[in-house]
C-alpha cells in the first residue's frame, strides 16, 4: 500500500496571475509541492527564476522539479557539434542551477514539433554528455515523452545511468494510437517525473484527471507499482469554464482528481 504519497502541481495552470499568487493557490489547495519553469517570468508581473525556489519554500511546498525552457530541442538531433555546444552548456548550467536551488530533477524534452531528420548519434552524444552532468551533480535528468516517442525509446535503451530517466506525460501518451500506456508498460522503473493529466484523444488538453478519456485508473495502476515513485504530480490547465472559476476550486478539482485512487491498494 502506497499510504504516504505526495502531491504536486505545476506552478502555471491557465490562469494569469502572479507567480506567488498562483504557489498560494497550490499550497491551500492541499498540495505538498509544486513544479516550476526555469524561466523569468516576464510583465505584468516580472520576477527572476532564481526567486522561485524561496517563493515555493516560504509557503509550504517543497519542489518536485523545474522544466527547462522550450529553446529548440530538434537542434540536438541535427546540429554540429560545434553547433549544439552552447545549448549543451545551457542545460548543463541548468543543472548545476538545480544543484545549487536544492532541486532533486529537470524535466527537458527530446524535440519539437516541427518536422526534422534526426541523426541518431548526435542525440545520443548530446544526452548522454547530459546524463554524466546530471550524475555530476546529483540531479536526475527526466526526459519527457513528447512527438516521436522512439527517440526517448532509443535513449533510455542506450544510456543506462541511474539519474537518466523518462518524464511519464499521460496527455502526450494517449495522441497517438501506436502509444497509449506502451512506454509506461516497459519503461516505468525509468521513471524520474509525472505530468498527469486527461485529454480527448484528439488534441494535448491537460484537462484534470476525469474529464476525459484517457483510462487513467489503469495509468495509476502502472504507476503505484514502482516503489520509488512517491509523488503524484499534475500538469493540468484549466479550459475557459473553469477560468470563470475561481483558481482555488480549479486546484482542489485536480488535488482531489487522482487522491483517492492512488491512496487506494496495489492490486497484487
Amino acid at each position: 500500500m502506497k499510504s504516504d504519497l505526495n502531491y504536486s502541481m505545476f506552478s502555471w495552470f491557465g490562469y494569469f496571475m502572479n507567480f506567488e499568487d498562483r504557489i498560494k493557490i497550490i499550497a491551500d489547495a492541499g498540495f505538498d509541492a509544486a513544479m516550476i519553469s526555469w524561466e523569468d517570468e516576464q510583465e505584468p508581473w516580472a520576477i527572476r527564476k532564481e526567486d522561485f525556489p524561496e517563493i515555493v519554500r516560504k509557503n509550504g511546498l517543497d519542489i518536485t522539479n523545474m522544466h527547462a525552457p522550450f529553446i529548440g530541442y530538434s537542434d540536438i538531433w541535427t546540429a554540429s557539434r560545434m553547433e549544439i555546444q552552447p545549448k549543451l552548456q545551457m542545460f548543463k548550467d541548468y543543472l548545476k542551477d538545480c544543484q545549487a536551488f536544492d532541486i532533486p530533477a529537470m524535466v527537458m524534452h527530446t524535440n519539437d514539433l516541427d518536422e526534422f531528420q534526426p541523426d541518431l548519434d548526435k542525440g545520443l552524444a548530446f544526452f548522454s554528455e547530459l546524463a554524466d552532468a546530471a550524475e555530476k551533480h546529483g540531479v536526475n535528468l527526466a526526459v519527457e515523452n513528447v512527438s516521436r516517442q522512439h527517440l526517448l525509446v532509443y535513449l533510455l535503451d542506450e544510456i543506462d545511468a541511474p539519474r537518466f530517466g523518462m518524464c511519464y506525460d499521460s496527455s502526450h501518451d494517449f495522441l497517438e494510437e501506436q502509444n497509449c500506456g506502451r512506454i509506461l508498460k516497459k519503461y516505468k522503473h525509468r521513471i524520474k517525473a509525472l505530468h498527469l493529466s486527461d485529454n480527448d484523444f484528439q488534441a494535448d488538453r491537460h484537462w484534470i484527471p476525469g474529464e476525459g478519456s484517457i483510462p487513467l485508473d489503469e495509468v495509476m495502476a502502472e504507476i503505484l507499482t514502482v516503489p520509488t515513485i512517491t509523488t503524484i504530480s499534475y500538469e493540468v490547465v484549466a479550459n475557459e469554464i473553469w477560468r470563470e472559476k475561481e483558481p482555488l476550486n480549479f486546484a482542489q478539482a485536480v488535488r482531489e482528481s487522482l487522491a483517492v485512487k492512488a491512496d487506494k491498494p496495489q492490486q497484487k
